[in-house]
């Protein structure tokens, strides 16, 4: 169950205050048309005239219908009954009776009922006086009442249109007649962004039966807080309170948010973390992430994932720890310039459940390749300092440095025509560690040449369905050789090896600048052979990107103290001719021995709102081979079915599938069936049906 959406009866609410009767009267107070099937006549006892049957009066933008209406002409008011509608040129009503002055816009009514698509609205009385709005069991449907529709029922609401205040009491969610739940009165500021409120049920097996309530409300013109609570049968009730801000200037913005949550497990089987520790009962989370450019040129961000245990997101954020399994902390200050950067960079162990190499601080300065002086040469420089500390799973301190990192490199390119360049290069690297026993230090020395040979050619081809204004393919080749000698070094083989990459999924870095992660660099020598391809068209006035196809192949690799390496071949694909089909893969074997080390690809096809059908493969060395399949088919407007499916070639196993089907009752109620398969893991090795609804979510 899903999402109550409250803050829309208040704005429907703010648009019936009649302002525009208040803020502009008629054009001539005077001609004020009041007409009738009989005779319109003055009666001395009521001093008002009178129309009826089918009674209509007109004055300035308001239209009021009714069976009888009585009009003061001294006090400017009118006073209808039977089948009364009102318009003021913005909004409609239906009522009983109602009694409306035409100048302040004040109006008191009985049955009332109004809509603004999707919404309708019925209130046993709604009165306006002095700025300030009164009703009494007012009722929010979606399009319309129904036999068990959904709807939200608030016996008194009341709203101050001067001081932009709100406030609802005794809230009672419904089911046709039938009260189902009750939510907590509020009040708040209807300038900003009105109170969300919530709902959800379900049951999940590691948690049992669910129900929870939550709200989200503005603080500022761009700060939301929300606040959920959520009871569950097997542990107990969890508080989530989160925060959010998004700000956008002329040259600044500023974005982030805040994720939390603490519960008191009382659940019987917690079971251990991942260091075989029991769960405490007591068990809380925080997630931060935010992204700031106080100035063009300066960039701020960070990032907290702290966990009590390793289990506490997994079991009560599953949908989300799918996405977000490996957890980072740290913060980074970056100046950007016109063509350098200088940052710092702190990154630290939030859980000590998991290892981490902590850097307190890492600061670097990076200059872009650029002319020196007014030559043709380029040169590009990187300094960084890093202070390393690899702490293991315990939090315990494994091993340190503090290194100082000095790259430079001068590189020249002749063009010889014809679409040929060559670009030899020399670079110059220094690492100098500080440990507790003594220092080290080492330098390397790069000699490398380019050779690549680049042709462009342009097709008239036009075709309007996939919006394509002719093609440009470009197509490089290319030959790159390096080779890195050792220059100098001192107590070398004392450096820790904490600065390492921990894998090499994508294409193999070979100049001695891009090693980043490098505590282990020897010498080595490599050549390279590359084919890549790009094709373009345009829209409109922007060049766009609809393919690109790049090979490249280590023709000879050597490495210090390994001889001959592993040779590879690395391939990538990009294909999406239009948004609604799109295909990507990758490939990184290894050349000598046909071994594959990546192979990967994913293809979406989307069919108007009828089909989608998503395909992706994965493979890496003999941790993953997997096939993955969903697809979506909308049968008609109320049907649809869902499907998805992954597939582990290499075991022979499904680890994960499931069914749906997706039945939309009316327009504010989604009946899904699903059933649900998980195998291979301690918590997801379970066959589940589930039977859940969405009420008022479009």
């Amino acid at each position: 169950m899903k999402t109550f959406f409250f803050p829309l009866l208040i704005s429907i609410l703010v648009q019936i205050s009649f302002g525009q009767i208040e803020n502009s009267p008629p054009k001539d107070s005077n001609k004020t048309i009041l007409e009738a099937d009989n005779e319109v006549y003055f009666d001395e006892e009521l001093q008002r005239m009178v129309a009826a049957p089918n009674a209509r009066l007109e004055s300035g933008p308001v239209l009021l219908l009714a069976d009888r209406i009585e009009y003061d002409a001294n006090q400017s008011e009118a006073f209808a009954e039977g089948k009364v509608i009102l318009s003021d040129g913005d909004i409609r009503l239906l009522a009983r009776r109602i009694k409306l002055n035409l100048i302040t816009g004040d109006f008191n009514a009985s049955e009332i009922k109004f809509g603004i698509y999707p919404w309708a609205i019925q209130s046993d009385e709604l009165s306006r006086q002095n700025s300030t709005i009164h009703g009494l069991n007012s009722s929010l449907y979606l399009l319309g009442k129904e036999k068990n529709e959904p709807n939200l029922l608030v016996r008194e609401l009341r709203w101050n249109e001067e001081e932009e205040v709100i406030r609802a009491g005794n809230i009672s969610i419904k089911l046709g007649d039938h009260t189902v739940g009750r939510l907590p009165s509020f009040s708040g500021k209807t300038n900003r962004k009105s109170l969300q409120y919530k709902l959800r049920a379900g049951k999940q097996s590691n948690l049992g039966w669910y129900l929870g309530t939550g709200g989200k409300w503005q603080l500022g013109a761009n700060v939301d807080v929300n606040a959920d609570f959520t009871g569950y049968s097997k542990r107990g009730l969890l508080l989530s309170p989160g925060l959010q801000w998004d700000s956008n200037g002329n040259d600044s913005n500023y974005n982030g948010s805040v994720e939390s949550g603490w519960i008191d497990d009382q659940g019987d089987l917690r079971g251990n973390d991942l260091l075989g520790s029991p769960i405490d009962s007591h068990r809380s989370y925080i997630r931060a992430y935010t992204i700031n450019r106080p100035q063009e040129n300066w960039r701020v961000a960070g990032q907290f994932e702290w966990n009590e245990d390793s289990e506490v997101y997994r079991d009560f954020q599953r949908q989300q720890f799918h996405e977000n399994q490996w957890n980072d902390s740290f913060g980074e200050i970056t100046y950007e310039g016109k063509n350098w950067t200088v940052s710092s960079l702190t990154r630290w162990q939030a859980n000590q459940y998991e290892s981490t190499v902590e850097q307190i601080p890492n600061l670097r300065i990076d200059l872009a390749p650029t002319p020196l002086a007014s030559t043709k040469f380029y040169n590009t420089i990187a300094i960084e300092f890093s202070a390393f500390r690899q702490k293991g799973n315990l939090g315990e301190l494994l091993q340190k440095s503090n290194k100082l990192d000095l790259g430079y490199k001068i590189v020249r390119p002749f063009r010889l025509g014809n679409g040929l360049i060559y670009s030899p290069h020399l670079s110059y690297r220094r690492q100098d560690y500080s440990m507790d026993g003594p220092n080290a230090n080492r330098s390397m020395g790069e000699w490398g040449n380019e050779i690549r040979y680049e042709v462009s050619g342009d097709y008239n081809w036009e075709n309007a369905t996939w919006n394509i204004d002719q093609i440009r393919h470009i197509m490089g080749f290319s030959i790159s050789h390096r080779k890195v000698n050792r220059m100098s070094a001192d107590q070398e083989s004392l450096i820790p090896q904490i600065d390492n990459p921990f894998v090499e999924l994508n294409l193999r870095p070979i100049d001695l600048m891009d090693h980043i992660e490098a505590d282990g660099l020897t010498p080595y020598e490599v050549v390279r052979l590359g084919w890549e391809n790009q094709f373009l068209t345009r829209s409109g006035e922007q060049t766009r990107r609809i393919a690109s196809l790049h090979f490249f192949q280590d023709l000879y690799h050597k490495k210090e103290n390994d001889g001959d390496i592993a040779k590879e071949f690395f391939a990538s694909l990009s294909i999406q001719p239009a948004p609604w089909i799109s295909f990507t893969g990758q490939s990184k074997i290894n050349s000598d021995e046909g071994k594959v080390i990546r192979n990967s690809f994913s293809a979406q096809f989307i069919d108007g709102t009828v089909n989608t059908l998503e395909v992706g493969y994965f493979k890496y060395l003999s941790f993953s081979d997997q096939w993955r399949l969903s697809a979506k088919h909308r049968w008609d407007e109320r049907k649809s079915f869902h499907t998805s499916i992954a597939f582990e070639e290499e075991s022979n196993t499904i680890p994960y599938w499931q069914t749906a089907v997706e039945f939309n009752r009316s327009a504010a109620w989604t009946w899904i069936i699903s059933v649900t398969g998980r195998k291979g893991t301690t918590k997801e090795n379970e066959t589940e049906l589930a039977l859940s609804t969405r009420i008022f979510a479009f």
